[in-house]
């Protein structure tokens, strides 16, 4: 059953989870480094993405049942692959969301693992002396 906010005009869910997700990590990301200025700024967006996508799994199990927008999981994925994996692997087994679903579970992993690919490469190719 589609909600209210559904066909409200110019309603994208999309975008607008996707803005507010990106704000919020590089909101806690250029915090992070005006009171760290001396960290990785690569590190300080993986504590950023991750606590959002911790935020985001525990937000989108709660609206679940209510009707109200979701949190795409283009968006969920999309946030997991660019460094959110922690968070969202906590996020999922703490709130129990999306574990039983088949179809996300391929996608999810090899976001996760792209994560990981993508901080590994980082850390020991393009910026060793960043560890």
């Amino acid at each position: 059953m589609p909600n209210r906010n559904d066909r409200a005009p110019g309603f994208n869910p999309y975008r607008r989870f996707a803005l507010l997700a990106l704000l919020v990590a590089l909101s806690i990301t250029f915090g992070l480094l005006s009171f760290f200025p001396g960290w990785d700024v690569v590190f300080a967006w993986l504590i950023g993405v991750n606590v959002v996508m911790f935020a985001a799994f525990g937000y989108d199990k709660a609206v679940a049942p209510t009707g109200a927008a979701r949190v795409p999981e283009a968006i969920l994925l999309a946030l997991t692959a660019l460094g959110g994996s922690i968070g969202a692997v906590i996020g999922r087994l703490l709130f129990r969301h999306k574990t039983q679903k088949a179809s996300f579970q391929p996608a999810f992993w090899l976001c996760v693992i792209l994560s990981i690919v993508l901080a590994a490469v980082y850390y020991t190719v393009i910026c060793p002396e960043c560890r």
